[in-house]
């Protein structure tokens, strides 16, 4: 299992680095949407629609939606900055969602109701919705463009991985034993000075002003703070479906949505941080 994902990792990570390079404005949001389109194919079955044409109906209409906020966005562009406030709104609710549920015991998802599929979906259009709003954004920004989206990832990755190795060496206290068991305090504390040092070094190749740096820093570790609040959600939701992974779509890594749930979140943190604080 390591090897299969390691190959993945060699195979997808050169791709993904390219095309952030590389492609256009255009070119990146409509990759932007494809992905997020087959991470909603993956949320309609944490909803409980399990049959193909309910899933890719859910997918299609996710699509519509990215392309009607492209419309909004390209006709006034202030539709950006509220869709990035609506987003950051929006995970603070899942941040109560999480805790609330941690606290309580998880009941399954009652795939015979429709209030619960359609609220499951809710939330997934939510997460989708405002993680193709902050790369887009921050893709098309001038003062911001690619190189950030790279920064942001590397952030993710540096605390993701500082996280497992403090969690495997130093974790004893649970940080939500209900919803993901195998995330420890400690694992929080490595990934978020991983983080720190981690921004720092992003704001000295990015020649970030020093006035600004200790900013960029602290927004940093905003968004890895939400990032594993995107991550919580989407472990909830999975427990509430009774699945270990969204699917198997990507060898060895499950599917899209567990390779992206912190991203989702993380995302919008980080560009309305950006733009609030004037970080550039």
């Amino acid at each position: 299992m390591l090897k299969l994902r390691i190959i993945t990792a060699l195979v997808l990570g050169p791709l993904i680095i390219w095309s952030v390079l590389v492609f256009s404005h255009r070119a990146i949001a409509i990759e932007m949407a494809a992905i997020l389109c087959i991470g909603a194919w993956e949320w309609a079955r944490l909803a409980g629609i399990n049959n193909q044409i309910g899933r890719i109906t859910f997918a299609l209409l996710m699509g519509l939606v990215f392309a009607a906020i492209t419309l909004l966005i390209h006709q006034n562009h202030s539709f950006q900055l509220t869709g990035l406030y609506l987003a950051a709104v929006f995970w603070l609710f899942a941040l109560i969602m999480v805790i609330y549920f941690n606290r309580a015991a998880i009941v399954p998802l009652d795939r015979n109701s429709t209030y619960a599929k359609l609220g499951t979906l809710i939330v997934g259009m939510g997460i989708l919705a405002g993680s193709f709003v902050s790369i887009v954004a921050l893709h098309r920004a001038p003062e911001y463009g690619a190189i950030y989206i790279l920064v942001l990832l590397i952030l993710i990755w540096v605390a993701d991985s500082a996280a497992y190795f403090a969690g495997k060496a130093f974790g004893k206290n649970k940080l939500a034993l209900n919803v993901s068991p195998g995330k420890s305090w400690e694992g929080v504390i490595g990934g978020m000075i991983g983080t720190m040092i981690a921004a720092y070094l992003s704001a000295l190749y990015l020649e970030i002003e020093s006035s600004l740096i200790i900013k960029f820093i602290l927004i940093a570790l905003l968004a890895i703070s939400f990032s594993i609040v995107g991550d919580l959600t989407e472990s909830l939701f999975k427990r509430r479906a009774g699945i270990k992974d969204s699917s198997q779509i990507l060898p060895g890594h499950g599917g899209i949505m567990d390779r992206i749930d912190s991203l989702t979140a993380a995302a919008p943190i980080f560009v309305l941080g950006l733009t609030i604080l004037g970080v550039r």
